[in-house]
């Protein structure tokens, strides 16, 4: 069986600093994610929406710029940071559970 995950979009070279306070904020949310290694070029608000059309929850993020989406959102980011990205996870999870966002630092709501 297939769980449900948030799908996180990464690039090998990047920051993984970055990636453990995403799934840090995930996790104390009691979320499940997922995340899948690419290489490419695209605009980070375009991998975050290939993240959300791969995951159950319709929900996605990519590393690169920390940027979360929604499949309903069609390559518009929702939330995105530059320094925040535990809020940002935690957020994602928040989203999928219906519950209020939480205020971040350095981001936009």
């Amino acid at each position: 069986m297939i769980k449900p995950t948030i799908v996180i979009k990464i690039d090998n070279h990047l920051d993984n600093q970055i990636l453990i306070e995403i799934l840090a904020g995930i996790e104390e949310e009691s979320v499940l994610a997922e995340v899948v290694t690419e290489k490419s070029f695209k605009p980070a608000h375009l991998l975050a929406q290939e993240a959300a059309e791969a995951s159950q929850l319709e929900v996605g993020i990519c590393k690169s710029q920390a940027v979360l989406t929604t499949h309903k959102l069609r390559g518009k980011a929702l939330l995105h940071t530059n320094t925040d990205y535990r809020t940002l996870g935690q957020n994602a999870a928040r989203y999928v559970k219906g519950n209020s966002f939480t205020q971040m630092i350095g981001g936009e709501l």
